[in-house]
């Protein structure tokens, strides 16, 4: 993960340097590795860099299109269909400086335009200025693993990673959502774009924003055909068809120039991407990646200790165990966490069980865990 930040004054009005840096720096933890600004009149974007990937490594952000000017991009993100993309790009003539996928993302845009999000496979969140068109395009991955908010009035449209950067600008009236506040404490939040403010939104997953001065224009680029069908001759074709697609997206995922983990519980999603990272690695369809497994330790008398199972997946996928104790942070965490980030704070079985674990594995290395999240509502269904 990485963090990014824009700023458009429609209104014409040069940004204010003071207040694109203090909506970058506010993202600092999410991007230990390096921050950049540019600002061009109206137009500011900021980058807060974590390396990730081996191509991360020469990546320098912002990234515009070189002696010209007229692009320029911020982007969080991972692009999995690479090699595709960097035959479409070549068989386009254009020109790549660079193995990033920032590269990629940039050059996408110049070809396609607005349909480049169409193209990309993977998670992404991005802002591309473009002098050309004076706007600015705004694009979230199709899941909306990346994360992407934003605010606009007459006078300026603001963007980034988190919520805590919108109301970074001092201008800005926190007004509550008293409907979102609703759904929190109910424990179930289900709007995908309202947020704990009025007035800043999340872009949706698999839409696009069109910023100009005259107003912002928001759009889907992708969607399930709910009558599209996929027909085989018996149950083995659709588990292959099946296997394949998620061998690939672990594989994606693998790509990582430090170690790489994952989170290893009871059920059948975090062991399935276990054992598939496992087959890759001894079939060598990966590269070595230093793969070991983080799982919680409960007493052995408590039902929800799962030792047993995880030692299973684990010695049969030939993979080093790490045990991790859990601990439930005091309430002067959530308290902290709410007015660092002015959002709602984590619950506490989440922070009890992963935040021990990212920080244990943290500590060894590792800067990509796998987990399983959102295996189980893929299965059985769930609100999104």
């Amino acid at each position: 993960m990485s963090g990014i930040a824009g700023i458009y004054n429609l209104d014409g009005s040069p940004v204010d340097p003071a207040l694109l840096a203090r909506m970058t720096e506010a993202v600092a933890d999410r991007g230990p590795d390096g921050a950049g600004q540019w600002i061009e009149g109206p137009v500011g974007l900021g980058h807060r860099m974590l390396h990730t990937t081996p191509e991360s490594l020469d990546e320098k952000q912002p990234l515009s299109d070189g002696s010209n000017n007229n692009l320029c991009l911020t982007f969080d993100g991972r692009i999995d269909n690479r090699d595709d993309l960097r035959a479409a790009i070549a068989r386009r003539g254009a020109r790549l400086r660079s193995d990033t996928d920032a590269e990629l993302v940039l050059r996408a845009y110049e070809i396609w335009g607005e349909a480049c999000p169409e193209k990309i496979i993977g998670d992404f969140a991005f802002a591309i200025w473009d002098k050309r068109k004076d706007q600015l395009f705004c694009a979230r991955d199709f899941i909306g693993i990346k994360p992407f908010y934003y605010y606009a009035d007459a006078r300026r449209f603001l963007c980034g990673s988190e919520l805590q950067q919108i109301v970074a600008d001092q201008t800005f009236q926190r007004r509550p959502n008293e409907g979102v506040v609703g759904e929190y404490l109910t424990g179930s939040l289900t709007t995908t774009e309202e947020t704990l403010y009025q007035g800043v939104f999340r872009l949706a997953p698999a839409h696009f924003l069109v910023v100009r001065r005259d107003g912002v224009r928001k759009g889907r680029y992708w969607d399930i055909d709910p009558k599209k069908q996929v027909n085989y001759r018996s149950d083995l074709e659709y588990s292959e068809h099946f296997l394949s697609i998620f061998e690939e997206a672990v594989r994606c995922r693998l790509r990582s120039h430090a170690p790489v983990g994952a989170h290893l519980s009871g059920g059948m999603d975090s062991s399935s991407i276990v054992a598939m990272t496992a087959s890759l690695l001894d079939e060598g369809r990966a590269p070595d990646c230093g793969f070991e497994t983080f799982s919680m330790m409960y007493p052995p008398d408590w039902p929800c200790d799962e030792r047993d199972h995880v030692q299973s997946v684990s010695q049969m996928s030939r993979v080093k165990m790490n045990f991790v104790e859990p601990g439930i942070p005091g309430r002067s965490y959530y308290t902290e966490q709410a007015h660092r980030f002015q959002d709602f704070p984590d619950f506490p079985n989440g922070a009890g069980q992963c935040l021990p674990l990212n920080e244990f594995a943290r500590t060894k290395g590792f800067r990509v865990l796998l987990t399983g999240n959102g295996g189980n509502e893929w299965f059985e269904g769930g609100i999104a």
